[in-house]
């Protein structure tokens, strides 16, 4: 946290705001990916029950049933292992029981049978397992004890011979892998994280990455590898950036046994993120609920209360700044509902001054500038008002608000709202300024306005110039752009006219009667 907090910009709240608002998006989703792993699984069971009676490709797809339920729900999952053993015993065929029996170990370990996956694995025989099994022998080794190594403090006695076992049957089992084959490379990178060669891990999960679409658990686990190394060097924005990553493929491949999001929602709770904790922590439990991973469960609830606690004192200070803010707002609600009822009424003086006062141009023009500083200075004040604002709630831990303060969102609504008055006023004194500029400028550079009784920039420079406003400066700080900026616009215009030297001259002729 503190790491970050010293280096963090703007940007990198903004871009990490960014991220888990697509992360977020994709939570919402979560049904619809469930639902598609759902009914590739009905697919495998209508293919499976088309087999009358029980043969090797019956068993195949019993397995790979199993394979697809093992990180989504575990308990099916076992249950297809142990149905392909009874098919196998069935056929009395040893390599398929062997199969199954290794494979049935993972889901065990995950459902929290720990001591029973231990004994049926140390009651293998290795020098009874085939060439062709050895892979899947040393996987589930190496499953079986990384998986009590995860569940471990190092000052645990134990964890010495766990961690020197999981290293073992690890690299028994990269070794046995094609060097060309995803586990290999995959977990190549544990090797090198293990063996201290943070670069050359980061390396080779990032190149295994560049390869492997996000709908793939091994882009997942991959991109928690790059985390857990940017971790470990201190760069929190990068290992948040990865973890999202990685929780993003899970959801996409409905991994109900993950770390990816519980590791996040501590990363985020620690930097004070605690709305975004909150949920994904509870995501994390919900996902291991569903897979009835007995340990995701156990962890994640261990840190629900806590998270939960801070997120309930969050809401609770949020709730009391948002009745201040609603004071606020109605404050400035009132000042702009009489602020609105005098600009109506300039407004209708204006009209009536048109129509009565044809003319009469000096006091029309005269009644427009009234409404422009009465509006002008009402924008000043709404600015002042709103740095005041946001300078008190710094003071105090009122982060959203601030932001939205601080932002200038409210300003650029004002203004926005004030552009749009003016050019409604404008339009009304002058109702076919658009067409009289037009006429002033060449067939082919003429405006075509898309929104009725609407000015765009340009036209809004000459507008203020027909008010008598020529001083580049002030319009520039009417309309909240550069002086340059407005030169630009100025000479743009200019350059497409009939009569370019004329034709500031021309503009002021609008509406004037001879």
């Amino acid at each position: 946290m503190v790491v970050f907090s010293l280096f963090a910009t703007p940007n990198t709240y903004a871009q990490l705001d960014g991220e888990l608002q697509s992360l977020n998006n994709l939570l919402k989703n979560k049904p619809m990916y469930d639902a598609r792993k759902q009914a590739q699984l009905d697919s495998l069971k209508k293919l499976m029950s088309v087999y009358k009676m029980v043969t090797p490709s019956k068993i195949d797809l019993c397995i790979e049933l199993g394979e697809e339920y093992q990180l989504f729900k575990a308990d099916s999952s076992l249950v297809y292992f142990e149905r392909a053993q009874d098919m196998a015993r069935e056929l009395n065929d040893k390599y398929y029981m062997l199969i199954a029996r290794l494979k049935k170990l993972r889901p065990e370990i995950i459902l929290g049978f720990h001591a029973e996956a231990r004994d049926d694995f140390e009651s293998i025989d290795v020098n009874e397992i085939p060439e062709a099994l050895k892979s899947n022998y040393y996987e589930a080794g190496y499953r079986i004890n990384s998986f009590a190594l995860n569940s471990l403090g190092r000052d645990v006695a134990f964890y010495g011979e766990f961690s020197a076992r999981t290293r073992h049957f690890r690299d028994k089992w990269v070794a046995s892998l094609p060097q060309t084959n995803i586990q290999h490379r995959l977990y190549s990178v544990e090797q090198a994280i293990d063996a201290g060669k943070l670069e050359l891990g980061k390396t080779l999960a990032l190149d295994l990455m560049e390869d492997l679409p996000v709908s793939t658990n091994e882009y997942g686990i991959a991109a928690a590898m790059v985390a857990f190394i940017y971790d470990q060097v201190g760069d929190n924005q990068k290992a948040i950036n990865y973890y999202i990553k990685s929780a993003k493929s899970d959801i996409i491949c409905s991994v109900k046994e993950n770390a990816a999001i519980f590791r996040l929602a501590m990363m985020l709770f620690d930097m004070g993120y605690i709305d975004n904790a909150y949920n994904y922590i509870y995501a994390s439990i919900e996902d291991a609920a569903f897979c009835n991973a007995q340990v995701r469960v156990y962890n994640a609830s261990k840190m629900l209360p806590v998270i939960e606690s801070s997120h309930r004192a969050e809401v609770r200070q949020h709730e009391r700044m948002l009745k201040g803010y609603v004071v606020v707002v109605s404050l400035l609600a009132v000042g702009l509902v009489f602020a609105i009822f005098f600009l109506m009424r300039q407004m209708k003086k204006l009209s009536e001054a048109r129509r009565k006062l044809v003319d009469a141009n000096s006091i029309k023009d005269e009644y427009m500038g009234q409404f422009l500083g009465l509006c002008s200075v009402y924008m000043k004040r709404l600015d002042v008002f709103t740095k005041l604002v946001g300078r008190k709630l710094s003071l105090g831990q009122a982060e959203d608000l601030y932001k939205q303060i601080k932002s200038n969102k409210f300003n650029e609504d004002q203004h926005k709202g004030f552009y749009e008055e003016f050019d409604n006023a404008f339009l009304k004194i002058y109702p076919t300024f658009i067409d009289d500029v037009n006429n002033l400028l060449n067939e082919d550079d003429r405006f075509t306005m898309d929104v009725p009784n609407r000015l765009n920039t340009e036209l809004r420079i000459f507008a203020l110039l027909r008010l008598g406003i020529n001083d580049s400066s002030k319009i520039a700080e009417f309309l909240k752009y550069s002086v340059n900026t407005i030169y630009t616009y100025r000479n743009r215009v200019k350059n497409k006219a009939k009569n370019r030297e004329s034709f500031e001259d021309d503009i002021m002729k609008i509406g004037v009667i001879e």
